[in-house]
């Protein structure tokens, strides 16, 4: 249990830190993170608590689909992961300018993605509680018989377009993102489901 909390904190802060420098980076967010900064740039308040109110909102939405119980246990990897988040933005890199030139800032951009899908890969790993956006994707799955890979589209599409209108930081890395994370969490899950099973 001791191990299984640890990589599942680990993987949450690699998360947290892929997700600052893509933000950072200004070189356009994840389709959902643009809606936390674009609340973030009207209403105040941190990019990691709109995150947390963005994905409760999804849990919500996901309990409305499939009518079944509020799936509560989806919030604790957001509070954790958010409070990394805000960690890194508002402490680590207060002072740090990464779109400061488009080398600095692509550099930062591309190691956020590969820290993103890497620390995904790391905590779904340890078995705890998924993020809200897993379950509503799932959630829309069965109940309209779409494939994930489209479900996962409508999310994310209309997360942009949320993004967008709120003026969250949309742009070419947005497109990026949306294309390689998966393949990335893919690849690093395996690689360390592989590292698990040499050290049993």
């Amino acid at each position: 249990m001791g191990k299984r909390i640890w990589i599942y904190l680990m993987g949450l802060a690699v998360t947290a830190l892929g997700i600052a420098l893509i933000i950072l980076s200004a070189a356009g967010a994840g389709p959902l993170d643009t809606i936390s900064v674009g609340l973030t740039k009207h209403f105040g308040l941190t990019i990691g608590i709109w995150s947390i109110i963005s994905q409760v909102f999804l849990a919500f939405l996901t309990w409305i689909i499939e009518r079944k119980r509020l799936p509560v246990e989806s919030f604790i990897p957001i509070i954790i992961r958010s409070w990394f988040l805000d960690a890194w933005i508002y402490i680590v890199f207060n002072n740090i300018d990464f779109s400061a030139s488009w080398e600095m800032q692509w550099l930062s951009f591309m190691i956020g993605v590969i820290a993103l899908g890497l620390g995904i890969g790391i905590y779904i790993e340890a078995k705890f509680p998924k993020t809200p956006v897993d379950g509503l994707m799932i959630a829309i799955h069965n109940r309209f018989g779409l494939s994930l890979s489209i479900s996962r589209i409508i999310i994310e599409t209309s997360a942009v377009l949320i993004g967008f209108l709120l003026g969250g930081p949309v742009g070419l890395g947005t497109l990026i993102v949306a294309l390689t994370l998966g393949r990335i969490i893919q690849a690093s899950n395996h690689s360390i489901k592989k590292i698990s099973n040499m050290s049993v």
